[in-house]
Protein backbone atom coordinates (compact mmCIF):
# COMPACT_ATOMS: atom_id res chain seq x y z
CA UNK A 1 0.00 0.00 0.00
CA UNK A 2 2.86 2.38 0.79
CA UNK A 3 4.53 1.61 -2.53
CA UNK A 4 1.25 2.07 -4.37
CA UNK A 5 0.67 5.40 -2.63
CA UNK A 6 4.09 6.70 -3.71
CA UNK A 7 3.56 5.44 -7.26
CA UNK A 8 0.12 7.03 -7.60
CA UNK A 9 1.15 10.32 -5.94
CA UNK A 10 4.21 10.64 -8.14
CA UNK A 11 2.27 9.86 -11.25
CA UNK A 12 -0.44 12.37 -10.33
CA UNK A 13 2.15 15.14 -10.21
CA UNK A 14 3.78 14.03 -13.46
CA UNK A 15 0.45 13.69 -15.25
CA UNK A 16 -0.75 17.13 -14.14
CA UNK A 17 2.45 18.72 -15.45
CA UNK A 18 2.28 16.90 -18.80
CA UNK A 19 -1.40 17.70 -19.22
CA UNK A 20 -0.94 21.40 -18.49
CA UNK A 21 2.05 21.73 -20.82
CA UNK A 22 0.19 20.09 -23.70
CA UNK A 23 -2.96 22.13 -23.16
CA UNK A 24 -0.86 25.30 -23.15
CA UNK A 25 0.73 24.29 -26.46
CA UNK A 26 -2.63 23.31 -28.00
CA UNK A 27 -4.11 26.71 -27.10
CA UNK A 28 -1.12 28.63 -28.46
CA UNK A 29 -1.10 26.82 -31.81
CA UNK A 30 -3.22 28.16 -34.68
CA UNK A 31 -4.62 24.67 -35.41
CA UNK A 32 -4.14 21.01 -34.46
CA UNK A 33 -1.83 20.12 -37.40
CA UNK A 34 1.54 20.70 -35.61
CA UNK A 35 0.47 18.23 -32.94
CA UNK A 36 0.65 15.56 -35.62
CA UNK A 37 4.34 16.32 -36.11
CA UNK A 38 4.81 16.15 -32.34
CA UNK A 39 3.04 12.77 -32.31
CA UNK A 40 5.33 11.30 -34.97
CA UNK A 41 8.49 12.42 -33.16
CA UNK A 42 7.15 11.32 -29.77
CA UNK A 43 6.15 7.93 -31.17
CA UNK A 44 9.57 7.28 -32.70
CA UNK A 45 11.34 8.38 -29.51
CA UNK A 46 9.01 6.26 -27.39
CA UNK A 47 9.82 3.25 -29.51
CA UNK A 48 13.57 3.84 -29.23
CA UNK A 49 13.33 4.30 -25.47
CA UNK A 50 11.30 1.12 -25.03
CA UNK A 51 13.77 -0.86 -27.10
CA UNK A 52 16.75 0.64 -25.28
CA UNK A 53 15.42 -0.67 -21.97
CA UNK A 54 16.13 -4.26 -23.05
CA UNK A 55 13.93 -5.45 -20.17
CA UNK A 56 16.74 -4.68 -17.72
CA UNK A 57 14.47 -3.14 -15.10
CA UNK A 58 12.09 -6.12 -15.26
CA UNK A 59 15.05 -8.51 -15.14
CA UNK A 60 16.45 -6.85 -12.01
CA UNK A 61 13.04 -7.09 -10.35
CA UNK A 62 12.35 -10.74 -11.17
CA UNK A 63 15.87 -12.30 -11.22
CA UNK A 64 17.05 -14.03 -8.05
CA UNK A 65 20.44 -12.28 -8.29
CA UNK A 66 18.96 -8.97 -9.46
CA UNK A 67 20.29 -7.04 -6.44
CA UNK A 68 23.86 -8.37 -6.79
CA UNK A 69 26.42 -5.68 -7.65
CA UNK A 70 28.04 -7.78 -10.37
CA UNK A 71 24.65 -8.32 -12.00
CA UNK A 72 23.77 -4.61 -11.72
CA UNK A 73 27.12 -3.46 -13.11
CA UNK A 74 26.83 -5.73 -16.12
CA UNK A 75 23.23 -4.65 -16.68
CA UNK A 76 24.39 -1.01 -16.54
CA UNK A 77 27.01 -1.65 -19.22
CA UNK A 78 24.55 -3.44 -21.49
CA UNK A 79 22.07 -0.60 -21.02
CA UNK A 80 24.62 2.10 -21.92
CA UNK A 81 25.86 0.23 -25.01
CA UNK A 82 22.31 -0.27 -26.19
CA UNK A 83 21.32 3.38 -25.75
CA UNK A 84 24.42 4.61 -27.60
CA UNK A 85 23.69 2.28 -30.48
CA UNK A 86 20.10 3.44 -30.65
CA UNK A 87 21.14 7.08 -30.74
CA UNK A 88 23.29 6.34 -33.79
CA UNK A 89 20.37 4.46 -35.32
CA UNK A 90 18.07 7.45 -34.75
CA UNK A 91 20.59 9.76 -36.38
CA UNK A 92 20.73 7.47 -39.41
CA UNK A 93 16.91 7.33 -39.59
CA UNK A 94 16.31 11.08 -39.30
CA UNK A 95 16.64 12.19 -42.91
CA UNK A 96 14.98 9.10 -44.49
CA UNK A 97 11.95 9.56 -42.20
CA UNK A 98 11.79 13.24 -43.11
CA UNK A 99 11.85 12.28 -46.80
CA UNK A 100 9.18 9.56 -46.43
CA UNK A 101 6.70 11.92 -44.78
CA UNK A 102 7.78 14.92 -46.91
CA UNK A 103 8.18 16.98 -43.75
CA UNK A 104 11.56 18.79 -43.45
CA UNK A 105 10.95 19.49 -39.74
CA UNK A 106 11.18 15.83 -38.81
CA UNK A 107 14.94 15.38 -39.42
CA UNK A 108 16.27 18.06 -37.03
CA UNK A 109 13.56 17.27 -34.47
CA UNK A 110 14.48 13.59 -34.43
CA UNK A 111 18.22 14.31 -34.24
CA UNK A 112 17.65 16.56 -31.25
CA UNK A 113 14.99 14.43 -29.59
CA UNK A 114 17.04 11.22 -29.81
CA UNK A 115 19.31 12.65 -27.14
CA UNK A 116 16.60 11.69 -24.64
CA UNK A 117 17.19 8.01 -25.45
CA UNK A 118 20.94 8.47 -25.03
CA UNK A 119 20.55 10.17 -21.63
CA UNK A 120 18.15 7.51 -20.32
CA UNK A 121 20.74 4.84 -21.04
CA UNK A 122 22.96 6.27 -18.32
CA UNK A 123 20.30 6.32 -15.59
CA UNK A 124 21.24 4.43 -12.43
CA UNK A 125 19.82 0.86 -12.57
CA UNK A 126 20.01 0.81 -8.77
CA UNK A 127 16.55 2.40 -8.77
CA UNK A 128 15.20 -0.94 -10.01
CA UNK A 129 16.54 -2.59 -6.85
CA UNK A 130 14.34 -0.25 -4.85
CA UNK A 131 11.41 -1.15 -7.11
CA UNK A 132 12.21 -4.81 -6.43
CA UNK A 133 11.64 -4.08 -2.73
CA UNK A 134 8.56 -1.94 -3.55
CA UNK A 135 10.40 0.96 -1.89
CA UNK A 136 9.26 3.65 -4.31
CA UNK A 137 9.96 6.89 -2.44
CA UNK A 138 13.28 7.77 -4.10
CA UNK A 139 12.38 6.44 -7.59
CA UNK A 140 9.22 8.54 -7.46
CA UNK A 141 11.08 11.67 -6.35
CA UNK A 142 13.59 11.23 -9.18
CA UNK A 143 10.78 10.88 -11.73
CA UNK A 144 9.01 13.97 -10.41
CA UNK A 145 12.22 16.04 -10.50
CA UNK A 146 12.74 14.99 -14.12
CA UNK A 147 9.15 15.80 -15.05
CA UNK A 148 9.29 19.23 -13.40
CA UNK A 149 12.43 20.01 -15.41
CA UNK A 150 10.76 18.97 -18.67
CA UNK A 151 7.62 20.94 -17.79
CA UNK A 152 9.56 24.16 -17.21
CA UNK A 153 11.45 23.82 -20.48
CA UNK A 154 8.30 22.96 -22.47
CA UNK A 155 6.18 25.84 -21.14
CA UNK A 156 8.91 28.48 -21.51
CA UNK A 157 9.66 27.30 -25.05
CA UNK A 158 5.94 27.15 -25.94
CA UNK A 159 5.37 30.76 -24.94
CA UNK A 160 8.45 31.96 -26.79
CA UNK A 161 7.90 29.80 -29.90
CA UNK A 162 4.78 27.57 -29.97
CA UNK A 163 5.83 24.62 -32.11
CA UNK A 164 6.76 20.95 -32.00
CA UNK A 165 10.18 21.94 -30.66
CA UNK A 166 8.70 22.83 -27.27
CA UNK A 167 7.59 19.28 -26.42
CA UNK A 168 10.72 17.66 -27.87
CA UNK A 169 12.97 20.00 -25.87
CA UNK A 170 10.99 19.18 -22.72
CA UNK A 171 11.48 15.46 -23.34
CA UNK A 172 15.26 15.85 -23.75
CA UNK A 173 15.50 18.00 -20.61
CA UNK A 174 13.43 15.50 -18.63
CA UNK A 175 15.63 12.55 -19.66
CA UNK A 176 18.82 14.44 -18.81
CA UNK A 177 17.44 15.41 -15.40
CA UNK A 178 16.37 11.81 -14.73
CA UNK A 179 19.81 10.42 -15.57
CA UNK A 180 21.54 12.95 -13.32
CA UNK A 181 19.11 12.71 -10.39
CA UNK A 182 19.17 8.89 -10.45
CA UNK A 183 22.89 8.94 -9.60
CA UNK A 184 22.04 10.44 -6.19
CA UNK A 185 19.27 7.93 -5.38
CA UNK A 186 19.32 4.19 -4.78
CA UNK A 187 22.35 1.90 -4.57
CA UNK A 188 25.38 3.22 -6.44
CA UNK A 189 26.24 1.05 -9.42
CA UNK A 190 29.52 1.01 -11.35
CA UNK A 191 30.06 -0.32 -14.84
CA UNK A 192 31.13 -3.97 -14.82
CA UNK A 193 31.16 -6.92 -17.18
CA UNK A 194 30.44 -10.61 -16.71
CA UNK A 195 30.02 -12.59 -19.90
CA UNK A 196 27.62 -15.16 -18.44
CA UNK A 197 25.43 -12.50 -16.83
CA UNK A 198 25.43 -10.40 -20.02
CA UNK A 199 24.38 -13.44 -22.05
CA UNK A 200 21.51 -14.10 -19.65
CA UNK A 201 20.41 -10.47 -19.80
CA UNK A 202 20.45 -10.48 -23.60
CA UNK A 203 18.57 -13.80 -23.78
CA UNK A 204 15.86 -12.52 -21.44
CA UNK A 205 15.92 -9.14 -23.16
CA UNK A 206 15.54 -10.71 -26.59
CA UNK A 207 11.95 -11.62 -25.79
CA UNK A 208 11.46 -8.27 -24.04
CA UNK A 209 12.72 -6.40 -27.12
CA UNK A 210 10.28 -8.33 -29.27
CA UNK A 211 7.53 -7.75 -26.71
CA UNK A 212 8.13 -4.02 -26.18
CA UNK A 213 8.97 -3.39 -29.82
CA UNK A 214 5.80 -5.04 -31.08
CA UNK A 215 3.80 -3.43 -28.25
CA UNK A 216 5.07 -0.03 -29.28
CA UNK A 217 4.17 -0.63 -32.93
CA UNK A 218 0.79 -2.15 -32.10
CA UNK A 219 -0.22 0.48 -29.53
CA UNK A 220 1.38 3.57 -31.11
CA UNK A 221 2.14 2.41 -34.63
CA UNK A 222 -1.15 3.82 -35.88
CA UNK A 223 0.42 7.26 -35.54
CA UNK A 224 3.07 6.33 -38.10
CA UNK A 225 0.53 4.61 -40.37
CA UNK A 226 -2.13 7.35 -40.26
CA UNK A 227 0.32 10.21 -40.88
CA UNK A 228 -0.29 11.25 -44.48
CA UNK A 229 -3.33 8.95 -44.86
CA UNK A 230 -5.80 11.40 -43.33
CA UNK A 231 -5.89 15.23 -43.37
CA UNK A 232 -3.23 16.87 -41.22
CA UNK A 233 -5.70 18.69 -38.99
CA UNK A 234 -7.72 15.51 -38.36
CA UNK A 235 -4.49 13.65 -37.67
CA UNK A 236 -3.40 16.33 -35.19
CA UNK A 237 -6.77 16.05 -33.44
CA UNK A 238 -6.38 12.26 -33.27
CA UNK A 239 -2.87 12.64 -31.81
CA UNK A 240 -4.20 15.02 -29.14
CA UNK A 241 -7.03 12.60 -28.27
CA UNK A 242 -4.52 9.76 -27.94
CA UNK A 243 -2.47 11.88 -25.54
CA UNK A 244 -5.51 12.66 -23.39
CA UNK A 245 -6.65 9.05 -23.01
CA UNK A 246 -3.11 7.78 -22.44
CA UNK A 247 -3.11 9.45 -19.02
CA UNK A 248 -5.02 6.72 -17.07
CA UNK A 249 -3.25 3.92 -18.93
CA UNK A 250 0.18 5.33 -18.11
CA UNK A 251 -0.81 5.73 -14.46
CA UNK A 252 -2.00 2.16 -14.10
CA UNK A 253 0.90 0.82 -16.18
CA UNK A 254 3.27 2.50 -13.74
CA UNK A 255 1.35 0.96 -10.85
CA UNK A 256 1.60 -2.42 -12.55
CA UNK A 257 5.35 -2.23 -13.25
CA UNK A 258 6.38 -0.72 -9.92
CA UNK A 259 3.98 -2.54 -7.57
CA UNK A 260 2.13 -5.43 -9.20
CA UNK A 261 5.09 -6.95 -11.08
CA UNK A 262 7.53 -7.19 -8.11
CA UNK A 263 4.80 -8.37 -5.74
CA UNK A 264 3.58 -11.00 -8.19
CA UNK A 265 7.14 -12.17 -8.76
CA UNK A 266 7.58 -12.53 -5.00
CA UNK A 267 4.34 -14.48 -4.62
CA UNK A 268 5.32 -16.82 -7.45
CA UNK A 269 8.75 -17.43 -5.86
CA UNK A 270 7.04 -18.06 -2.51
CA UNK A 271 4.20 -20.44 -3.33
CA UNK A 272 1.98 -21.21 -6.33
CA UNK A 273 -1.24 -21.33 -4.27
CA UNK A 274 -0.48 -17.94 -2.72
CA UNK A 275 0.15 -16.50 -6.20
CA UNK A 276 -3.19 -17.83 -7.49
CA UNK A 277 -5.09 -16.39 -4.54
CA UNK A 278 -3.47 -12.97 -4.94
CA UNK A 279 -3.99 -13.03 -8.71
CA UNK A 280 -7.74 -13.36 -8.20
CA UNK A 281 -7.78 -10.29 -5.96
CA UNK A 282 -5.63 -8.30 -8.39
CA UNK A 283 -7.78 -9.30 -11.37
CA UNK A 284 -10.98 -8.03 -9.80
CA UNK A 285 -9.25 -4.79 -8.78
CA UNK A 286 -7.99 -4.14 -12.32
CA UNK A 287 -11.40 -5.03 -13.76
CA UNK A 288 -12.92 -2.32 -11.55
CA UNK A 289 -10.27 0.15 -12.75
CA UNK A 290 -10.98 -0.75 -16.38
CA UNK A 291 -14.72 -0.22 -15.88
CA UNK A 292 -14.09 3.19 -14.26
CA UNK A 293 -11.85 4.28 -17.16
CA UNK A 294 -14.37 3.10 -19.76
CA UNK A 295 -17.25 4.88 -18.05
CA UNK A 296 -15.17 8.04 -17.65
CA UNK A 297 -14.18 8.15 -21.33
CA UNK A 298 -17.61 7.25 -22.71
CA UNK A 299 -19.74 9.44 -20.44
CA UNK A 300 -17.42 12.30 -19.50
CA UNK A 301 -15.17 12.55 -22.58
CA UNK A 302 -17.31 14.93 -24.70
CA UNK A 303 -18.24 17.38 -21.89
CA UNK A 304 -14.63 17.54 -20.65
CA UNK A 305 -13.45 18.30 -24.19
CA UNK A 306 -16.09 21.03 -24.46
CA UNK A 307 -14.77 22.63 -21.26
CA UNK A 308 -11.30 23.02 -22.80
CA UNK A 309 -12.69 25.62 -25.27
CA UNK A 310 -10.31 24.66 -28.08
CA UNK A 311 -10.68 25.98 -31.63
CA UNK A 312 -12.75 24.36 -34.39
CA UNK A 313 -9.91 22.14 -35.59
CA UNK A 314 -10.57 19.96 -32.51
CA UNK A 315 -14.28 19.43 -33.32
CA UNK A 316 -13.95 15.61 -33.56
CA UNK A 317 -12.07 15.30 -30.26
CA UNK A 318 -15.11 14.17 -28.23
CA UNK A 319 -15.97 10.95 -30.09
CA UNK A 320 -12.28 10.12 -30.52
CA UNK A 321 -11.78 10.26 -26.74
CA UNK A 322 -14.74 7.89 -26.25
CA UNK A 323 -13.43 5.19 -28.60
CA UNK A 324 -9.77 5.50 -27.64
CA UNK A 325 -10.72 5.57 -23.95
CA UNK A 326 -12.45 2.21 -24.36
CA UNK A 327 -9.29 0.84 -25.96
CA UNK A 328 -7.31 2.01 -22.93
CA UNK A 329 -9.81 0.23 -20.66
CA UNK A 330 -9.23 -3.03 -22.56
CA UNK A 331 -5.47 -2.70 -22.01
CA UNK A 332 -6.02 -2.15 -18.28
CA UNK A 333 -8.32 -5.17 -18.08
CA UNK A 334 -5.62 -7.36 -19.68
CA UNK A 335 -2.73 -5.97 -17.60
CA UNK A 336 -2.77 -8.53 -14.71
CA UNK A 337 -2.38 -11.40 -17.18
CA UNK A 338 0.61 -9.80 -18.91
CA UNK A 339 2.27 -8.85 -15.61
CA UNK A 340 1.80 -12.38 -14.24
CA UNK A 341 3.45 -13.93 -17.28
CA UNK A 342 6.39 -11.49 -17.03
CA UNK A 343 6.71 -12.24 -13.30
CA UNK A 344 6.87 -15.93 -14.21
CA UNK A 345 9.74 -15.24 -16.63
CA UNK A 346 7.53 -16.14 -19.61
CA UNK A 347 8.02 -12.97 -21.63
CA UNK A 348 7.48 -14.82 -24.93
CA UNK A 349 3.70 -14.83 -24.45
CA UNK A 350 3.57 -11.05 -24.25
CA UNK A 351 5.74 -10.88 -27.35
CA UNK A 352 3.37 -13.18 -29.24
CA UNK A 353 0.31 -11.18 -28.10
CA UNK A 354 1.89 -7.99 -29.35
CA UNK A 355 2.68 -9.61 -32.71
CA UNK A 356 -1.00 -10.55 -33.01
CA UNK A 357 -2.00 -7.00 -32.14
CA UNK A 358 0.44 -5.58 -34.67
CA UNK A 359 -0.71 -7.85 -37.51
CA UNK A 360 -4.36 -7.01 -36.86
CA UNK A 361 -3.49 -3.32 -36.77
CA UNK A 362 -1.52 -3.30 -40.03
CA UNK A 363 -3.97 -5.42 -42.01
CA UNK A 364 -7.00 -3.68 -40.54
CA UNK A 365 -5.77 -0.17 -41.25
CA UNK A 366 -4.77 -1.08 -44.79
CA UNK A 367 -8.32 -2.31 -45.42
CA UNK A 368 -10.18 0.55 -43.74
CA UNK A 369 -8.38 3.88 -43.65
CA UNK A 370 -8.34 4.63 -47.38
CA UNK A 371 -12.04 3.70 -47.79
CA UNK A 372 -13.69 4.95 -44.61
CA UNK A 373 -11.00 7.25 -43.20
CA UNK A 374 -10.49 7.57 -39.48
CA UNK A 375 -14.10 6.61 -38.72
CA UNK A 376 -13.45 3.15 -40.13
CA UNK A 377 -9.92 2.84 -38.78
CA UNK A 378 -11.03 3.52 -35.21
CA UNK A 379 -12.79 0.15 -35.04
CA UNK A 380 -9.51 -1.57 -35.91
CA UNK A 381 -7.74 0.37 -33.17
CA UNK A 382 -10.33 -0.86 -30.65
CA UNK A 383 -10.46 -4.47 -31.83
CA UNK A 384 -6.70 -5.13 -31.99
CA UNK A 385 -6.04 -5.13 -28.19
CA UNK A 386 -9.05 -7.38 -27.60
CA UNK A 387 -7.65 -10.05 -29.92
CA UNK A 388 -4.17 -9.63 -28.43
CA UNK A 389 -5.55 -10.25 -24.93
CA UNK A 390 -7.12 -13.56 -25.94
CA UNK A 391 -3.73 -14.77 -27.22
CA UNK A 392 -2.31 -14.40 -23.68
CA UNK A 393 -4.77 -16.88 -22.18
CA UNK A 394 -2.85 -20.09 -23.15
CA UNK A 395 0.16 -18.74 -21.24
CA UNK A 396 -2.02 -17.93 -18.23
CA UNK A 397 -3.44 -21.46 -18.28
CA UNK A 398 0.08 -22.91 -18.20
CA UNK A 399 1.65 -20.61 -15.61
CA UNK A 400 -1.37 -19.80 -13.42
CA UNK A 401 -3.62 -22.84 -13.66
CA UNK A 402 -7.23 -22.65 -12.51
CA UNK A 403 -7.78 -19.00 -13.38
CA UNK A 404 -9.43 -19.13 -16.83
CA UNK A 405 -12.87 -19.21 -15.22
CA UNK A 406 -11.99 -16.00 -13.45
CA UNK A 407 -11.06 -14.39 -16.79
CA UNK A 408 -14.46 -15.33 -18.23
CA UNK A 409 -16.32 -13.92 -15.21
CA UNK A 410 -14.42 -10.63 -15.13
CA UNK A 411 -14.73 -10.33 -18.91
CA UNK A 412 -18.51 -10.59 -18.77
CA UNK A 413 -18.65 -7.96 -16.03
CA UNK A 414 -16.42 -5.63 -18.05
CA UNK A 415 -18.30 -5.95 -21.36
CA UNK A 416 -21.74 -5.61 -19.78
CA UNK A 417 -20.62 -2.49 -17.87
CA UNK A 418 -19.30 -0.89 -21.07
CA UNK A 419 -22.59 -1.67 -22.86
CA UNK A 420 -24.52 0.11 -20.11
CA UNK A 421 -22.18 3.13 -20.34
CA UNK A 422 -22.63 3.30 -24.12
CA UNK A 423 -26.42 3.26 -23.74
CA UNK A 424 -26.34 6.02 -21.13
CA UNK A 425 -23.96 8.07 -23.32
CA UNK A 426 -26.40 7.93 -26.23
CA UNK A 427 -29.25 9.22 -24.05
CA UNK A 428 -27.22 11.85 -22.15
CA UNK A 429 -25.39 13.01 -25.29
CA UNK A 430 -28.69 13.64 -27.04
CA UNK A 431 -29.90 15.70 -24.09
CA UNK A 432 -26.67 17.74 -23.96
CA UNK A 433 -26.83 18.41 -27.71
CA UNK A 434 -30.45 19.52 -27.40
CA UNK A 435 -29.45 21.91 -24.62
CA UNK A 436 -26.55 23.26 -26.68
CA UNK A 437 -23.91 22.13 -24.14
CA UNK A 438 -21.89 20.15 -26.71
Amino acid sequence: MRGGAWSIAGYAVQTALRFISRIVLAKLLLNAAPLGTVAVITTILMGLEMISDLGISVNIVQHRDGADQRFLGTAYSVQAIRSGSLYLLAAAMAFPISWIYRDPQLAPLLLFGAMSVLFRGFANPGLSVMTRRVDLRLPTIVSVVAEVTGFIVTVIWAFKQPSAWALVAGSVASSAAYAIASQFAGPRVRFAWDGAIAKGIVQFGGWIILSTGTYFLSSRGEVLMLKGSIPDIEFGCFAFASMLVATPLSAITQLGSQVLLPMMAGWIREDASVARRQFRRVKWMFTALAVCVAWGAILLGPPVVALLHLNKSYAALGWMVQFLGFRVAVDIFAMPVGSTLLASGASRYSAFANVVRLVVLIVGLMLTVHTWGLHGAIWVLVGAPMLAYTSLLPGLRRHMSGTLGLEVATGLVFISSVAVAAGLAAVIGGAWNAAGLL
